[in-house]
């Protein structure tokens, strides 16, 4: 997929996606989510107080390099997974890859990220569950796939360096 049609694609999914969260129903997407994991604790004869969380970034699926449907649905649901890695990580280079400069929605979300993670702030819950549930013809001036998404996204809280 081009770099500018994946710049369309990502900035109507976005605008899909705010549209959709509201309307979501009960059944679950079948596209799994990525998890915090434990970090892998050393062997020693005292165990630590606490696993520190490890964020894993969602993996670039190899289908978003077709130029067609295929490839569009992969990069809508990888551009939404991306959303809870980079509020937890601060880590945006491939949101933003992604993000069209035109994309308000985008822009804050990349802002928010990076305050987050320069107030020492943590970004707690806020997963997401995509799945595509339809695509439409490809549109011919933008070359855009339009799609229904579902997305599922899990509640959200920030806690801030002294705990509040």
């Amino acid at each position: 997929m081009t770099r500018s049609r994946a710049i369309l694609a990502a900035a109507s999914i976005t605008a899909a996606a705010a549209l959709l969260v509201a309307g979501c129903d009960d059944d679950p997407p079948a596209t799994p989510s990525p998890e915090t994991t434990a970090a892998s604790e050393s062997p020693s004869a005292s165990p630590s107080p606490s696993a520190t969380a490890v964020v894993v970034a969602p993996e670039r699926p190899k289908e978003m390099d077709d130029d067609g449907p295929a490839g569009a649905e992969a990069a809508a649901v990888y551009f939404l997974e991306l959303d809870p890695y980079i509020m937890k990580t601060g880590d945006t280079a491939n949101y933003e890859e992604m993000s069209s400069k035109s994309c308000t929605h985008c822009s804050a979300r990349i802002d928010q990220a990076k305050e987050i993670a320069e107030q020492g702030d943590q970004w707690h819950g806020g997963d997401v569950k995509a799945a595509v549930v339809h695509t439409y013809e490809q549109e011919a001036t933008t070359e855009i796939w339009p799609m229904d998404v579902a997305v599922r996204i899990s509640p959200v809280s920030v806690t801030d360096k002294s705990g509040s």
